[in-house]
């Protein structure tokens, strides 16, 4: 090296002595400070992300039972829904069968009706044929 490196060399170290010197307690009181404060900063990181972990357990714990009981207010309500449409469909059967009943019924009457009038007619159908074969001797 030549003379002059080291020279520059050697200030430098004499310029950092003298800085270290005039500088050197309160670098170490800042770094100090600085250290603390990083330290801080790490605990309120850890402390926010365990809270952070807490609550998400903990809603996925509520989101969970909240599954679980629309599950079963779901299986609940389809059974209810399953009960009351075969009773409605009972009800709908037997109202059909009511109903035909009753046309059979009404049918049957119509026609007895319908057989006495033509009973009727043949018997007055008689008579009168009776009467015209008097009529005519």
């Amino acid at each position: 090296m030549s003379n002059k490196n080291k020279q520059e060399t050697n200030s430098l170290d004499s310029v950092d002595q003298i800085r270290n010197i005039l500088f050197g307690e309160q670098i170490a009181i800042i770094e100090k400070r600085f250290a603390e404060l990083e330290q801080n900063l790490n605990n309120t990181i850890k402390a926010l992300s365990n809270r952070v972990e807490k609550t998400t357990k903990k809603i996925e714990d509520q989101i969970s039972k909240s599954n679980a009981q629309l599950s079963s207010e779901s299986s609940d309500l389809a059974e209810q829904q399953s009960k009351a449409l075969t009773s409605l469909e009972s009800n709908i059967s037997n109202k059909i069968i009511e109903t035909e009943s009753d046309l059979l019924n009404q049918i049957q009457s119509g026609l007895q009706q319908l057989d006495n009038k033509a009973s009727h007619r043949n018997e007055l159908a008689k008579l009168l044929q009776e009467m015209a074969e008097k009529l005519a001797d």
